[in-house]
């Protein structure tokens, strides 16, 4: 679908004859302000992403030797700020990333990891490696189809409409400074 909604909040900077949706949710363009409702962690996650353009994302996924074509996502979106990340940590951010993903503040991107991204903490974490030997352990067993642990590496990033937040965000903590 084509973007017509030239000069409204849910128009974004990229070429307008690609196919895209909305990410305002049907603002339909009137004068206003959009309203969106954010938590305390997703604002936080949103500052730590105004950073930096791109902060790498990943999925622990289980693949089959007994099939090329069997492929499951154990685990996404995985964001780990440390490498010692517990499995609570892991998820409650995915939860947030989730949450902004919905409201259209975010992308979750599992077809374009970073260029030159380090992903060691990924790669190096306590989960991934729990992960690992949760799969080692079924190995050998017949009735299980996924015995291959992989780690599909992708990107978050700001939408246009996740900047646009972003800079309301600084006009409120600017007017009450």
């Amino acid at each position: 679908m084509n973007n017509t909604h030239q000069g409204c909040c849910c128009q974004d900077s990229s070429d307008s004859t690609q196919e895209q949706g909305h990410s305002c949710g049907g603002c339909h363009c009137g004068p206003h302000q959009t309203e969106i409702q954010i938590s305390e962690e997703e604002t936080e996650f949103l500052k730590q992403l105004a950073q930096t353009p791109y902060l790498p994302l990943a999925q622990f996924v289980l693949k089959s030797t007994k099939s090329s074509h069997l492929e499951s996502v154990a685990l996404a979106p995985v964001y780990i700020n440390n490498r010692t990340d517990s499995m609570e940590t892991v998820k409650s951010m995915a939860v947030v990333l989730e949450s902004l993903k919905d409201k259209g503040l975010i992308t979750l991107d599992y077809e374009e990891p970073l260029e030159n991204g380090n992903y060691t903490d990924y790669s190096d974490s306590a989960l991934y490696a729990y992960f690992k030997e949760t799969v080692a352990q079924t190995k050998d067993k017949d009735e299980f189809l996924f015995d291959i642990p992989s780690l599909e590496f992708g990107s978050i990033a700001l939408t246009y409409l996740g900047q646009l937040a972003i800079e309301s965000l600084d006009k409120l903590v600017d007017a009450k400074s």
